[in-house]
């Protein structure tokens, strides 16, 4: 009986002990827990835990290059003109309040983009205009092309290589200013939207092969085509030469300077020459790399720039600028230097069409057709920008 009982109290004891050892271990892993949660978080815990912002765009490292863009650098902060009378919407959308209407020519600072809209400010307004009749400035997208607007200080004006009066060595149409967006003096150069990315194309081509493009001309006012116009025929009936210079069928004048509106005054046409670059360096511009032409020589073309007369032609005979494909079936001039025919390969596959009267006009065909009747007419100048540095922190819609 006794030896029971003694057996009984060694469980009873056996049992208390194992009630109080769980209590304790409870007490701990509670403690623990709690200590868990209340613990202020380390760095580490703070790199291991989810980013809650991790969806929204992260700060690259600076300057970086514009490779997701359509230039070499993004349109925020370049300059742009409209090109016809343009509606500015509150809203991009064709229902939107309208704010006022902006006059052909009018000068602003590209702020964004949406869609088929740019939105635009100037110090009078801001607001939203349709982009497909607006003009960029070439030089704030695509600063790594040569610029040289020869009309802006010594116009190269000649016919059968005789100066034309009133036009040879004088300044036109002064297109210069400081540039806020670059730093530094700088031609104005504007184009259409569309047509300046076909542009930047045609760079990049010209770049991969050692050479680069130099732009003479782009937007040309409505009142200086007919200056030029009526200079050259004055001329044309004084001088034999260059009377049968422009007019020796199966040519005529209008192949060298047209009467009518230019596809320069409507913003899709180019003048300009090829360069090979001996030195090319990058360039911090805002917070964007790109490119600098430190040094290049020229190319020799058959004839020199702007000499209007059948000498200049690519083709053996006249073909409508916006045939797109039957030029290519004719006869080239024998008289053309491989630079000109490479010239002619980086236009014509980045888009553009040969004008068969002048190795160094080319239109964007895609570009007329879109505007049709609605294209601009060009009376107007062009002075002035306004633009601004880009900075990342700026680019805030996405460029299409």
């Amino acid at each position: 009986m006794n030896k029971n009982k003694s057996l009984l109290k060694g469980l009873i004891v056996i049992l208390g002990f194992s009630i109080v050892i769980l209590g304790l271990i409870t007490y701990l892993q509670q403690s623990d827990n709690k200590e868990t949660t209340e613990r202020p978080s380390t760095e580490q815990d703070s790199q291991d835990e989810p980013d809650a912002n991790e969806n929204s765009q992260k700060k690259p490292e600076l300057p970086m290059w514009n490779v997701d863009g359509e230039f070499e650098l993004p349109i925020v902060g370049a300059a742009g003109y409209a090109s016809v009378k343009q509606t500015l919407y509150e809203e991009p959308a064709a229902d939107a309040e309208i704010l006022r209407e902006l006059s052909p020519g009018t000068p602003f600072e590209i702020r964004g983009e949406a869609g088929k809209y740019w939105l635009v400010q100037s110090a009078s307004f801001e607001g939203w205009i349709e982009h497909r009749f607006a003009f960029i400035n070439l030089p704030d997208v695509v600063p790594s092309i040569i610029y040289d607007h020869t009309n802006s200080y010594d116009s190269l004006f000649q016919s059968s290589h005789v100066d034309i009066p009133e036009l040879t060595g004088e300044p036109l149409n002064p297109m210069i200013g400081f540039n806020e967006r670059l730093q530094k003096e700088e031609f104005i150069m504007p184009l259409l939207y569309r047509t300046a990315k076909k542009v930047f194309h045609a760079q990049q081509l010209a770049l991969q092969n050692g050479d680069s493009l130099v732009i003479y001309e782009t937007f040309r006012p409505r009142e200086l085509q007919l200056l030029v116009n009526d200079s050259l025929a004055r001329l044309a009936e004084e001088n034999e030469e260059v009377k049968k210079g422009i007019n020796d069928k199966p040519w005529s004048m209008t192949w060298f300077i047209n009467m009518k509106v230019s596809n320069h005054q409507r913003g899709a046409a180019i003048d300009l020459s090829l360069a090979k670059v001996e030195e090319i360096t990058d360039q911090t511009i805002g917070d964007f790399n790109t490119f600098r032409v430190e040094s290049y020589t020229e190319y020799t073309m058959h004839t020199p720039l702007h000499e209007m007369s059948l000498e200049s032609a690519i083709f053996d005979r006249p073909i409508a600028s916006a045939d797109r494909e039957g030029w290519r079936e004719l006869t080239v001039n024998s008289n053309m230097t491989e630079p000109s025919l490479k010239l002619q390969g980086y236009m014509v596959e980045a888009g553009f069409n040969p004008l068969a009267s002048e190795w160094w006009h080319f239109n964007d065909v895609d570009a007329l057709e879109d505007l049709d009747t609605e294209a601009g007419s060009g009376e107007y100048f062009i002075k002035e920008t306004f633009n601004s540095v880009p900075l990342w922190k700026n680019i805030t819609l996405t460029q299409e």
